[in-house]
């Protein structure tokens, strides 16, 4: 009732995604390769490709897409965010898988470029599992795969991943409540597909992959398991 409220108080629906590189061999070794923003009619306002600072350790091609060369005439990272705030402001309800991580690359701040946030992984991606008397949780991938009929894969278009969080918002969250409930049921009944991380054994190109998957990790760097 909350977030109805918000949109019926007027803000705009936008969702952001960014995407990385590896820039070291760390779980944490991260720099930003790609930005989109998308708009609650889905019209992509925005989509940049970033040239990293550092030097590239992975492209991690398989999970972002991007390959030597793509970059080479990316704009700095600097530059990106500020065509990213110019975009946005205080009347903006930020929607996204995870996306407190999107609002730390991008250096978003509440009350100048957005109002309030709401993360799916914590509505839709959440759901109770009766079998097991516990909670599971769903990639973005899995829910645009089974609740609209996506084709995804582990490779990450931005603006597709910002794309389909528009639209899950506007479906199962600003939609019938019984839908929602729905919805997860679903999720819990089709088996996801294994993540690139589990795929190529939680490392790639000699980078840890297991950020959340500490057990896996062989880099050392603190877990971002429970931070999302």
């Amino acid at each position: 009732f909350f977030l109805l409220s918000l949109n019926m108080a007027g803000l705009r629906v936008i969702s952001v995604d960014v995407e990385c590189v590896a820039v070291g061999p760390g779980h944490l070794d991260r720099d930003v390769c790609s930005i989109a923003v998308v708009d609650e009619n889905e019209q992509c306002l925005l989509k940049l490709a970033v040239k990293p600072a550092r030097p590239v350790h992975s492209y991690l091609t398989p999970l972002t897409g991007v390959q030597a060369g793509d970059l080479d005439n990316g704009v700095p990272l600097e530059d990106a965010i500020s065509r990213v705030h110019a975009v946005l402001d205080a009347s903006v309800l930020l929607v996204g898988q995870s996306i407190q991580s999107d609002i730390d690359w991008l250096r978003l701040k509440k009350g100048v470029h957005y109002a309030d946030i709401h993360d799916l992984g914590t509505s839709i991606g959440r759901a109770y599992n009766p079998k097991y008397g516990n909670y599971s949780f769903f990639s973005l991938q899995h829910q645009a795969t089974v609740l609209l009929g996506a084709r995804t894969s582990n490779k990450h278009d931005p603006a597709d991943d910002a794309r389909w969080s528009v639209q899950l918002y506007k479906r199962y969250v600003l939609g019938d409540p019984q839908a929602l409930g729905t919805a997860q049921r679903r999720l819990l009944q089709n088996r996801p597909a294994p993540s690139f991380a589990k795929l190529s054994d939680y490392n790639y190109e000699g980078v840890c992959m297991a950020a959340f998957f500490p057990e896996k990790c062989r880099c050392g760097q603190p877990s971002k398991k429970g931070s999302d």
